[in-house]
């Protein structure tokens, strides 16, 4: 899937496609967040936009009393991008409350998002039943067949179509989305910069009330009558991506004893995982969440007592082992964030298994030792007689290597422009792709001059001058 931004925050013009794994390099202040954030507000709300638009046309389709089928191969088939784009001029309007910033930041703004081959649906079976009462009485039957395009619409109590219900079309809109749209727009989860924070305060961080208190101190008298206005004024304040970070958290002993589907299926990932933070946590009874360092004999520790690693982590081995599934976009916000470098590289080997276990991964990052270490897992996936044998002396297993055609990375950056209506060449902020070569790994250029700098300096220190 690609997404195209123009005047997006500090971002004037860019583009980037989706892989298994991509990542995202460059300065401060140079628009990553802008990118990542932009994404993640789209794959948060694309549903709703879909519904929408697909309902306002449900409304034109001729039926019939006792039910009808539409033709989904006819309506869909080769305009996946129509629908695409007509999401994306509509979710512009509401990234003013994905990023919790002034319109200003967006003025002029547009995110198109697309993707390159659209896949068949005809093989995608479904069904469902609306009811309604205290009795629960079938009102209406969605059901389409595998292998045929036809969804069929049976309508046993035409008191369906009220509003108290949703509307039939409501639900038709859901089974559309599901049928023919949710298999390129993968669930999103995300763990942002801001993880670190909301693991020592996540009880005192109720939004929620926070929003409510705000909402009644900000609201004129006429407004208490409408309930509507308390409802828009407690939507604001906070950029999505730290709000459902933050309720995550919140609500980690809830979802404790739950498995993934991917943990259940890879409990090796989670082992990995575990080693990384030296140890695990645990939800007592009555007692809240704890770190167990690993090793007898060593004590419990609640989240204020324990590393700013295994705060930095908390909302990350959480979903691992109780939410992931293949098939997710897991989008980390500089994971580097409170880890040493030996761990850094021990967790570029754990996003490898991520990916090849069917998560797909979003990273920002600054971190060298990072992408070196993707590099290396590039590098030995050549499986040559030579690199087979470096992997067997340093240990590294078959799950982690790293096919190149699977990695993107971008890396922002300025580049000069000519500016409608300006006499003089303007500086624009863009990314640009990296080059992968199986042989050297990513060519990130952006740590490359760092490094590159600092080396001469030394150098200089150690060799130049008087002697």
């Amino acid at each position: 899937m690609k997404f195209k931004f123009e005047n997006i925050g500090l971002i004037d013009d860019a583009e980037i496609e989706l892989a298994d794994l991509t990542l995202i390099c460059g300065d401060n202040n140079t628009g990553k967040t802008y990118v990542t954030y932009g994404i993640y507000g789209f794959f948060r709300i694309w549903r709703q936009l879909l519904r929408i638009i697909i309902s306002d046309e449900l409304k034109k389709v001729d039926r019939k009393a006792g039910g009808y089928s539409i033709d989904l191969q006819d309506l869909y088939c080769g305009k996946m991008n129509n629908y695409l784009a007509r999401m994306s001029r509509d979710y512009v309007s509401f990234l003013p409350d994905v990023f919790a910033a002034s319109e200003e930041f967006f003025k002029g703004g547009r995110i198109d998002v697309s993707i390159t081959e659209e896949a068949g649906f005809l093989d995608t079976g479904y069904q469902n039943t609306i009811q309604g009462g205290p009795s629960g009485k079938v009102l209406a039957t969605l059901k389409k067949t595998e292998g045929s395009p036809l969804l069929e619409v049976l309508v046993a109590d035409e008191t369906v179509t009220h509003a108290r219900f949703g509307g039939l079309n409501d639900f038709i809109a859901d089974a559309v989305t599901d049928i023919v749209f949710a298999p390129y727009i993968p669930n999103t989860m995300i763990a942002s910069a801001e993880r670190t924070g909301a693991a020592i305060f996540r009880k005192e961080l109720d939004f929620a009330r926070t929003r409510m208190i705000e909402a009644l101190n900000t609201l004129d008298a006429k407004d208490f009558r409408n309930p509507f206005r308390l409802i828009e004024s407690m939507d604001a304040g906070y950029a999505w991506p730290v709000k459902d970070n933050v309720d995550f958290v919140r609500q980690l002993e809830d979802i404790d004893k739950q498995t993934g589907p991917l943990a259940s299926a890879h409990p090796q990932l989670i082992k990995a995982f575990d080693e990384i933070i030296g140890g695990s946590y645990k939800v007592i009874r009555d007692k809240g969440l704890f770190y167990q360092p690993k090793g007898s004999g060593k004590p419990r520790l609640s989240m204020s007592e324990s590393s700013s690693s295994v705060r930095a982590l908390l909302d990350v081995g959480f979903y691992l082992r109780c939410r992931a599934k293949p098939g997710d976009l897991f989008i980390i916000d500089e994971p580097e964030l409170n880890l040493h470098p030996k761990n850094q590289r021990a967790f570029a080997r754990l996003i490898a298994k991520m990916v090849n276990y069917g998560i797909k991964v979003f990273i920002t990052t600054h971190s060298d030792y990072l992408v070196k270490e993707l590099n290396t897992l590039i590098m030995l996936a050549q499986r040559t007689l030579h690199t087979k044998s470096i992997q067997k002396t340093y240990g590294y297993m078959e799950d982690e290597l790293l096919d190149p055609t699977r990695v993107h990375l971008y890396m922002t950056c300025t580049r000069p422009e000519q500016r409608e209506g300006r006499g003089r060449r303007a500086s624009m902020n863009t990314l640009r792709r990296a080059n992968i070569y199986p042989d050297r790994g990513i060519e990130v250029t952006t740590f490359d001059t760092a490094i590159e700098e600092m080396n001469a300096i030394q150098s200089s220190i150690l060799y130049g001058g008087d002697l």
